[in-house]
């Protein structure tokens, strides 16, 4: 996916960190969170799995705490799995696979898996795709094993005032860290002018031409968390609609 090597992941990689703690300031106490549930509720993992893993934030946080743990990463943004490999490396296994489709089952080499978690990614998903991947998630996921989604997780729409206050308190509150320095939109903008990724993009975009995005409700989740068999579900934080949602299958 690359025309070159001269191409600093590791400076990319941490302005995608910080862009990403003006968002959510409490992002790595978030991550920690999740970390702890897993070993609270399922242990110390043999093999761990994060969803739309991006550049490799979480995946590398969970490889660091589990050095002994199979870390696996998955994603369908070439780019961003083209960072993941140039900073973390091989310590995790990148997977290159579609959430939305059946075969990322396959892709990340079949269960059993001990934990599965998510960061700020799942959200891009649209509703109706959520019953299926939650299916898939507990067809890899081992009896007892936990998912950690720490995501935008929109209020119940059928309280529509509360619903709305929420979303519209976490957009201010986002919007006035973001009033000066990079944002998501700039980052990217920027990263797009890397030659070395001159192919990765034009892969992305290619892929992501026709995609269609949404933001997912908490009763959604719980709808299809449940009816794939996972025994408990609920959110362990919550500010506003950005949630810590746990589900053990």
């Amino acid at each position: 996916m690359t025309t070159g090597t001269d191409l600093d992941a590791e400076h990319w990689l941490r302005r995608w960190d910080a862009q990403q703690e003006r968002y959510i300031p409490d992002r790595e106490e978030l991550f920690a969170l999740a970390l702890d549930v897993v070993d609270r509720l399922a242990g110390t993992p043999a093999r761990l799995l994060d969803l739309a893993c991006g550049p490799g934030s979480f995946a590398s946080r969970a490889a660091a705490r589990w050095t002994g743990a199979e870390v696996v990463g998955v994603d369908v943004d070439p780019v961003m799995l083209e960072l993941a490999r140039r900073t973390t490396g091989e310590r995790v296994r990148w997977v290159d696979a579609d959430l939305s489709r059946p075969g990322w089952t396959d892709a990340v080499g079949g269960g059993p898996f001990d934990a599965a978690v998510s960061a700020t990614a799942l959200h891009w998903l649209p509703e109706p795709a959520l019953p299926e991947l939650a299916q898939r998630l507990a067809s890899v996921l081992r009896p007892g094993g936990v998912f950690v989604n720490v995501d935008t997780v929109l209020a119940d729409p059928g309280r529509p005032r509360l619903a709305e206050l929420t979303r519209a308190l976490r957009v201010e509150r986002t919007d006035r860290g973001l009033a000066t320095g990079e944002d998501f939109r700039t980052w990217w903008d920027a990263l797009a002018d890397e030659p070395a990724l001159a192919d990765g993009f034009a892969e992305r975009e290619r892929r992501f031409a026709d995609r269609v995005t949404g933001g997912s409700s908490l009763p959604a989740w719980e709808r299809a968390l449940s009816g794939a068999g996972f025994a408990e579900v609920g959110t362990l934080t919550q500010t506003f609609d950005r949630r810590t949602l746990v589900a053990i299958r």
